[in-house]
């Protein structure tokens, strides 16, 4: 930002550049014209308003916007006896006639956009209020203005959680077992392993189950006296 020495007019330079950069997003990249465009309007808008109610819109201006609203201000001829809709664009027109063409309906709303997000809502409404009808049509509403300079980016929509699957009804996970092991000589399933702390029993073989069986028989036998003792 460039510095005058005096904090006053650094301040009105900043603001009234801040003014016409916004008025140039809407009608094109020309301070020049923005500069002109701004001082028609508002110029337009004072001849409009009561004495009283032009003081009170000036009090929030700039100081060198002030200036430009003030040029060539009369108020004993205030408020002009035309004050339609026509006659405030025909004045428009009349004042940017030297400038590059330019909407003067398009132009006006600019301005007054511009008013609406740096002067106090309530002195908009006041001033806005004051206008006739078809003037008034040109100028948003300040809640419109707002809501359009601060409305933030839509948040993404949160990504949906994939859909879990569910096992079909009836359905039952299979446990693999491991097959039982065989004695390799019968065949038959070996015994199955004891509880801990337990000593595992091992499976008796045929033959020496056998064997021990016939040697149980002659003791039974001998003990009955049908053998003889063994010497």
């Amino acid at each position: 930002m460039a510095t005058t020495g005096l904090e006053v007019f650094d301040k009105t330079l900043h603001t009234t550049n801040l003014w016409l950069d916004e008025i140039c997003a809407e009608i094109g990249p020309d301070k020049h014209l923005a500069w002109h465009v701004l001082g028609a309007v508002l110029r337009s808008i004072r001849d409009a308003l009561l004495i009283s109610q032009s003081a009170h819109l000036a009090a929030q201006l700039p100081l060198l916007v002030r200036g430009a609203y003030f040029d060539q201000y009369r108020p004993a001829a205030q408020p002009v006896a035309e004050r339609s809709q026509e006659d405030f664009i025909a004045r428009i027109r009349q004042e940017l006639a030297g400038c590059r063409p330019v909407r003067p309906d398009l132009a006006a709303s600019a301005v007054m956009r511009t008013l609406n997000r740096h002067i106090t809502e309530g002195q908009v409404k006041k001033a806005r209020d004051a206008l006739p009808k078809g003037i008034r049509a040109l100028w948003p509403e300040p809640e419109q203005t707002a809501k359009g300079a601060t409305a933030a980016p839509r948040a993404e929509e949160p990504v949906p959680p994939p859909v879990q699957k569910h096992p079909a009804e009836g359905a039952r996970d299979t446990v693999e077992r491991p097959p039982e092991r065989t004695s390799a000589a019968t065949g038959t399933p070996s015994m199955a392993p004891s509880a801990p702390g337990l000593p595992s029993a091992t499976p008796v073989e045929p033959a020496a189950a056998k064997t021990a069986e016939r040697g149980g028989a002659k003791m039974r036998a001998r003990r009955k006296g049908k053998l003889p003792a063994e010497p």
